[in-house]
């Protein structure tokens, strides 16, 4: 069997087309009528992305809800789907490659960095200066805002972490954490046991 997310679209039937070529297999593919096991709250269900849809379903098979599923890749997601396990919402903010590419294109004078963990907090040179920004802005983003869901929703949350830059984010964050890069595809996973 297959299965296939994708945030862009107008590539799916290529994608489906290389995977039935390569396989003879037609793979299933996220998005609206599959069965997620998610009751998802928004105004229209149908625009959810798939990636927030496969994250919600490995976090709600592996975590007991409220729960806040960030995904650190090209944008930076934070999913929320309440005690009763009712997607009721995502905050979306440029992610962290995006953030840093801005802040060297924008800025003359301050050189292309390859993101690396600064030595400290506060930073001696322009290039550690970024290093710690960079870092540091995101880790207290996730915190303030993991702070503000949970006031939102009046009670304690979950967090889980995902995506290409959060084994560098999540260590630098204050607030508990479950770091899990796979996430995505144990979703998939379960998506697929659900609908093969």
């Amino acid at each position: 069997g297959a299965i296939l997310s994708s945030v862009v679209p107008p590539i799916n039937g290529a994608l489906v087309a290389a995977v039935r070529m390569i396989t003879g297999i037609r793979p299933l593919v996220v998005g609206p009528g599959m069965k997620t096991g998610l009751n998802i709250a928004l105004d229209n269900p149908a625009t959810m992305g798939s990636d927030l849809v496969v994250g919600a379903a490995a976090a709600l098979a592996m975590h007991a809800p409220p729960l806040i599923i960030i995904d650190m890749g090209t944008a930076t997601t934070c999913s929320v789907l309440t005690s009763d396990r009712t997607y009721i919402g995502s905050i979306i903010y440029p992610g962290v490659v995006i953030s840093q590419d801005a802040l060297t294109a924008q800025c003359s004078q301050l050189p292309f960095i390859k993101f690396e963990k600064p030595k400290g907090l506060i930073g001696k040179n322009t290039v550690e200066c970024m290093y710690s920004g960079v870092l540091y802005s995101n880790a207290a983003t996730i915190d303030g805002l993991i702070d503000r869901i949970a006031d939102e929703l009046g009670e304690p949350v979950t967090a889980i972490a995902t995506g290409g830059v959060s084994r560098m984010i999540v260590p630098a964050c204050r607030r508990e954490i479950v770091h899990d890069p796979n996430l995505l595809l144990k979703g998939l996973w379960d998506l697929y046991k659900l609908n093969a």
